[in-house]
This record gives structure tokens, sequence and C-alpha cells, in this order.
């Protein structure tokens, strides 16, 4: 049996015990190399988008750069969701790890408490970050000549409290016995690339959403129930 993906060493990219370590100049390199990966962490300007910039710190000690071509400041977390930041940077890293390596997500008040923050200041700062998390799936395709995806759905919340006697219990299959609160989750995954979630009513809901985030020429493997998943069958189709 192949090894889980979250128990391979790929999994662990940032871990808490490597931001603790961290000094503060580890911290703004990490930063500056996530944010420029194209120029190794070399600053470039938000505003002109220049190259040109050297450092010019603030009198507290904090990170910024000036442009040479526009003559204007900025700094690592400009025009990003950390932009006007208060906290050190090293506690945005420490938030980045929790949040992305809780399996079953991470509680507000644990995180605030872990953080040192009030419960306000943690909730707005996970709700950025899953904002940045959504951005990155707007206008994604999957696929393309050649290449293969998956696609399936699983009905989730709206559940009906069934009845303590049998003689009293509805058949909940039927629309009229539903709570209307059930939606359905769509995930199309490309093998050995991106995966693209939605959520919708019904799979007949998402369709034309399927349709427009799947490139021509992709070979679908579509999953059509437990039988067919144990004999390792999938119905084929192209796009």
């Amino acid at each position: 049996m192949s090894q889980h993906f979250l128990l391979s060493r790929a999994s662990k990219t940032l871990t808490l015990a490597q931001v603790v370590r961290m000094s503060d100049v580890e911290a703004e390199k990490m930063f500056r190399e996530v944010r420029w990966p194209e120029t190794n962490g070399q600053p470039i300007c938000c505003h002109c988008g220049g190259t040109d910039a050297y450092d010019c710190r603030r009198p507290n000690g904090a990170p910024r750069f000036r442009c040479r071509a526009c003559k204007k400041d900025f700094s690592i977390t400009s025009g990003t969701l950390f932009a006007s930041h208060k906290l050190p940077l090293r506690s945005y890293l420490l938030a980045i790890a929790i949040f992305m390596n809780e399996v079953k997500g991470k509680s507000m008040l644990a995180l605030s408490r872990d953080l040192g923050t009030s419960y306000k200041c943690t909730f707005m700062l996970c709700h950025k970050m899953r904002e940045a998390m959504g951005s990155e799936l707007k206008g994604r395709i999957i696929g393309g000549e050649g290449k293969e995806a998956e696609i399936d759905a699983g009905y989730f919340g709206g559940h009906v409290r069934p009845a303590n006697y049998r003689k009293d219990r509805i058949d909940r299959r039927f629309a009229e016995n539903q709570s209307g609160k059930r939606k359905a989750v769509i995930v199309i995954r490309e093998r050995g690339g991106n995966t693209l979630p939605a959520v919708f009513q019904s799979e007949s809901h998402a369709l034309s959403f399927i349709q427009s985030r799947i490139a021509k020429g992709t070979i679908l493997q579509i999953q059509k129930g437990p039988a067919d998943m144990e004999r390792g069958q999938y119905p084929r189709s192209r796009i």
C-alpha cells in the first residue's frame, strides 16, 4: 500500500519547529523568497515593477525598500493580504504553518492562544488566508491534451434527524422530505496536477462549471460508485 501524502516528507514543507527556530532575519529571508521567487528574494517594486531597489529600513528596524526608479517605498508585504501588518513576520509564518498543517481545521480560539493575539485578530487573519487560497482558484483550468482528470462529488450538510419510531419515519430521498440545505461538493482533480473544488445545489448544476474548467483533449475518469472503485473501473470520456 502506498504511503499517504500527509505522512510523507514532502508534506512537511513548513513546520512549527522550523518557524520557532528561525531568527527574525531568517523569517524575513523566507518571506522575501516566497514573495519574489523569480528574483531569488531580491525586491521588486509593487508600484512600477522596477528591480532596482535598496534597503531603507524604518527607525524601528522594520524592513522597507525604496525603488530607485519611482522613488516610492514598499515592504515585503505591500500589495498582499499582510499589508500594513502590525505583528512580527514570524507570527504570520506561525499562523500559516498552523493553519495549513491542521488537517481537520483549527479553532480560532485555539489559534489565538497559540499566537498570543485576540480572537478578532485571529479570525480576520484566517479569513484573509482563506480569501487568498480562494483567489488562486479563479480561472484555473484543469487538464489538457493527453492529460487525465478525475471528477467526484459528495453531498454534505442538511441532515434531517429521523423519528424515533420506525412507523413515523419518512423517506429522506424525496425532495419534499429534505431540508434544502444539503449541498454537493464537486472536485476535479488532474492526475499529478491541480485540484479544483466547488459547491453546488446538486450535481446537475455543476455541468457548465465542469465544461468551462476542463481543457479540451482531457481524458475524464468519472467515479461511478463503490463497486466500480473496488474493481478499479472508471467510466472514461474525452472532452
